[in-house]
Parts: structure tokens; C-alpha cells; sequence
């Protein structure tokens, strides 16, 4: 029986697109830099450096560090506290934590803002464990190995656990490890009609329901 319920957190959870792309266009402006691809919310999801070195068009490492440190300074002291949750996810959140699922969060967000959205949703309580980019980086480099280190830790067993996140991505790394992966219609991937994305949260209840 699947109990253990593992979330992707931008994007599914929450949208954080206008506070991160707002901060986008903020850090370049800081450094007299043109983004050289659209700020939109295709960029929300890979890790921080990596979508600067997009933006930049640069992959100098002083530059992205200097770029990565503005950002981190402005999102974290208030932008990301302007994140909200999607329609119905804290219901969701409640009543299947209320029901005795154990529910984490894998996401490429750092820890820092990631731990001030949840505070500030009142969510602490809800999650058994929460891992980011940043959280162990001698232990992962992507997403992948998060996960893999998540059910290692917690000592959850792959067959009784689902991903639940908003991109492909989010997919490749949970078949790595040999979870059953639950897309989402409500974030910023795309998946075909026959990859049955939940079209809303309450409907992930549902389906667990049914499982």
C-alpha cells in the first residue's frame, strides 16, 4: 500500500513563478546584464546556477557566483515570502496527514526559502522530512539522487511510495528510483492526456482512494 506520499514543491505545492521571475529580472538588472532567453515560467525548476548561466548566457563562475549570492540575498530576505499555495493544496495537505500518510518534499529549491515558504504557510508540521538542493550536496547532484537519499534515510521502501511533481523531469527521477510518479496539470510542465495528470488535488485524493 502506498503511504508515503513525496512531493516536488514549485510547481505542485506552490507557485512560486512571480516571486522567482520578478527576482530574475531584478538580479540582472543589479549586474547591467539583458536576459538572453525570455524570463517565463519554463525557467522555474532546474537549480539556481544552472538557470542563471541561461539567463547570463554565461558560464563564468565568477559571474554566476556573483549572480547566484544577489539572488539568494534578495529572494530569501522577502521575495519568496510572496509565494503562495495552489487552490486546495492546503486541504489536501491536511486531511491526508490527518489520514496517517507520511508525507516529504524533493525539490530543487534550497533549503533556506524553502523552509521560510513552509513556515510561513503554517506547513511545518505537516512534513516527516523535507530535502533541497542544498540540503546534503556530498550526497546528490540532482534530483535523482535526493530522492534515492530521502527513501534511504527515512528507510521507505521505493514500492511503497509516490512522487508527485509538475514536469518531466520530476518523472525521470522518480523511474530512477523506482518510484510510481504522479503528474500534476496544475504547474508548469506539460504531460500528454495518456499520462493522466491530476487535474486537481482534490483529485489526487481520489485516486489514492481508489489505488
Amino acid at each position: 500500500m502506498k503511504r508515503h506520499l513525496l512531493f516536488d514543491f514549485d510547481g505542485t505545492l506552490v507557485d512560486s513563478a512571480p516571486a522567482i521571475l520578478a527576482c530574475f529580472s531584478r538580479v540582472l538588472q543589479a549586474h547591467g546584464l539583458q536576459a538572453r532567453c525570455s524570463i517565463d515560467a519554463s525557467l522555474i525548476g532546474p537549480p539556481l546556477r544552472q538557470t542563471l548561466a541561461v539567463l547570463s548566457g554565461s558560464e563564468d563562475a565568477a559571474l554566476l557566483d556573483a549572480l547566484s549570492a544577489t539572488f539568494k540575498q534578495l529572494y530569501d530576505a522577502e521575495a519568496c515570502l510572496e509565494t503562495t499555495a495552489y487552490a486546495g493544496c492546503q486541504a489536501l495537505l491536511e486531511q491526508l496527514h490527518a489520514q496517517g500518510y507520511r508525507l516529504a518534499i524533493a525539490t530543487n529549491k534550497r533549503l533556506l526559502p524553502t523552509q521560510r515558504i513552509l513556515a510561513a504557510l503554517g506547513w511545518e508540521g505537516l512534513f516527516s522530512d523535507v530535502l533541497a538542493s542544498d540540503s546534503y550536496p556530498e550526497r546528490y547532484k540532482d534530483k535523482a539522487g535526493m530522492i534515492a537519499v530521502l527513501l534511504e534515510d527515512a528507510g521507505i521502501s521505493a514500492r511503497s511510495a509516490i512522487y508527485i511533481g509538475d514536469t518531466v523531469a520530476d518523472g525521470r527521477a522518480a523511474a530512477a528510483n523506482e518510484v510510481e510518479f504522479w503528474p500534476v496539470a496544475w504547474g508548469y510542465g506539460a504531460f500528454a492526456s495518456e499520462e493522466r495528470p491530476l487535474p486537481s488535488p482534490q483529485e489526487l485524493l481520489e485516486r489514492l482512494g481508489r489505488a
